[in-house]
């Protein structure tokens, strides 16, 4: 079986690290891979998939996404025209609807990944480009049951919709340099979490929540590791609430995830939506206390606080009295991360996803 997955961006996000795991799973499982990912037209543009790709061994070739949707709908098709593969996957909205029509057009089966909630707005152009892909896909495969939940409400056919839990490649258990690096005591609580400085991810509740911790445990520090658009707000908010500068590291982005996440002693996802977590489920893989909020796929993740602790989004008092929680009596929550990490590496291996669209893929070839 030949498969031609197709992404229309590079970054360093949950879905482009389910795209190239779930290509290096397939490899695994005897399937042909082909990736597709945009072609890089400026040196400052991120590059950071092409690597990740090559490193893992995952062919890949480019295609052009600038111009207009005509443009982008003409490359895409010129690709899938000149691979011919038996299935075409593709992930984020963009890439979806263009891919489906091109596949609609060379009458080659279609599989497309919706990852998060938060994409499903309610604009003309959203819904015309959801209209296209319910008609043009066989299948719209959502990363949780919350995501389903809303892809429901735009996807026509609801016989096309599944469910498939985005796969970790498992992180161990090492050595780390991040607190050297940073010159962060042994014997301080690392708090950490990973994921793109956006709005969505609710960092400024993070840093109000820990606003009431450091003056009160001095030997705690919070360390925040992506980058994007609210990096120099959220900065203004340390100084705002006159947080000592050196006790709340922004890392940018950073390529030893593994290396950092083994410095955390607890981690805390604020997201306001989310569909997935990939950062999540890499926390849990290490044994790591996770605090989240109760939006999107995390419930279906954590369990029900059988597995972490669930909080409710926008409130920095619930994230703070979970923290503090964690401060008076680690014992209880790493408890439940001592489970996590065994549940984790059961139900999120990169393998089972593998397994799950590879049936997803047959289905549509018959």
């Amino acid at each position: 079986m030949k498969v031609l997955k197709i992404i229309h961006t590079l970054g360093h996000g949950g879905a482009e690290n389910t795209f190239r795991w779930l290509a290096w799973g397939l490899q695994r499982k005897g399937v042909e891979v082909i990736a597709a990912i945009p072609r890089v037209n400026h040196p400052q543009e991120e590059i950071w998939l092409t690597s990740a790709l090559s490193v893992q061994g995952v062919p890949f070739i480019t295609f052009d996404k600038q111009g207009s949707p005509r443009q982008l709908l003409k490359n895409i098709t010129a690709v899938i025209e000149d691979i011919r593969p038996d299935v075409v996957h593709s992930h984020l909205l963009d890439s979806n609807v263009y891919s489906s029509l091109a596949c609609r057009k060379n009458s080659i089966p279609h599989v497309c990944t919706e990852h998060g909630d938060v994409s499903f707005n309610k604009t003309t152009v959203s819904k015309i480009k959801y209209g296209l892909i319910s008609l043009c896909s066989d299948f719209v495969v959502c990363v949780s049951d919350a995501v389903l939940k809303s892809a429901s409400r735009v996807i026509l056919t609801k016989s096309k919709l599944k469910t498939i839990y985005n796969g970790v490649h498992f992180m161990e258990k090492n050595g780390t340099s991040f607190r050297l690096e940073f010159n962060i005591p042994d014997d301080a609580v690392l708090i950490g979490t990973v994921g793109n400085l956006y709005p969505v991810k609710g960092h400024k509740y993070l840093i109000r929540a820990f606003a009431n911790i450091c003056f009160s445990y001095p030997q705690t520090f919070l360390v925040l590791v992506g980058r994007g658009e609210e990096e120099n707000n959220l900065k203004q908010l340390v100084a705002d609430l006159n947080i000592p500068g050196n006790r709340v590291l922004f890392t940018g982005f950073r390529n030893d995830i593994e290396n950092i996440m083994n410095a955390f002693d607890l981690y805390v996802q604020p997201s306001l939506s989310e569909g997935h977590p990939v950062a999540v489920l890499e926390a849990m893989s290490l044994g790591i206390p996770v605090i989240a909020t109760s939006v999107g796929g995390i419930p279906e993740i954590i369990g029900q606080d059988r597995y972490g602790t669930l909080v409710h989004p926008e409130s920095w008092e619930e994230l703070h009295r979970c923290i503090e929680d964690y401060l008076h009596c680690p014992d209880m929550f790493l408890e439940k991360s001592s489970d996590a990490r065994n549940y984790t590496r059961d139900a999120f291996s990169v393998e089972k996803m593998a397994c799950n669209y590879i049936d997803v893929y047959q289905q549509a070839l018959t």
